[in-house]
């Protein structure tokens, strides 16, 4: 019998200053530091998360490596709207979106180049708003 997997527990990310990163990650994505995990800071990661306890990234302060693994978020239709507005007013320039005939993605970097997505199958609704324009 194969053994299950229930999800993906937590990522690495590598950036050169953890409470630099620290506030971007929660002015950009809203993640703040695991509260039941802050002792590992001291000697390991510095564990952030969202609200519902569903994402957690592991922030190892340390050069970037040429990470192209890309780190995707999902998200409702409606929400991923709400995202990609608030994306663009925290970041410089304006993020467009991919349409990608079963989905919608937005694509973007941290300052250290570590890359995102934020994506949501809910096709009508984003096809709607979108594509109307």
């Amino acid at each position: 019998m194969k053994p299950i997997l229930r999800n993906i527990d937590h990522i690495h990310v590598f950036v050169p200053d953890r409470q630099e990163a620290l506030k971007w990650y929660g002015t950009v994505l809203g993640l703040d530091p695991v509260k039941k995990l802050l002792f590992w800071a001291k000697t390991g990661p510095l564990t952030i998360g969202n609200d519902e306890g569903s994402i957690h990234i592991a922030l190892f302060e340390g050069k970037p490596n040429n990470n192209r693994s890309v780190i995707a978020f999902n998200t409702t239709g409606e929400e991923f709207i709400v995202w990609h507005k608030r994306i663009n007013n925290e970041l410089s320039g304006f993020i467009e979106v991919d349409d990608h005939s079963v989905s919608f993605s937005i694509y973007f970097e941290d300052p250290y180049g570590n890359p995102y997505e934020i994506t949501s199958y809910e096709y009508e609704i984003l096809s709607n708003h979108y594509n109307k324009k």
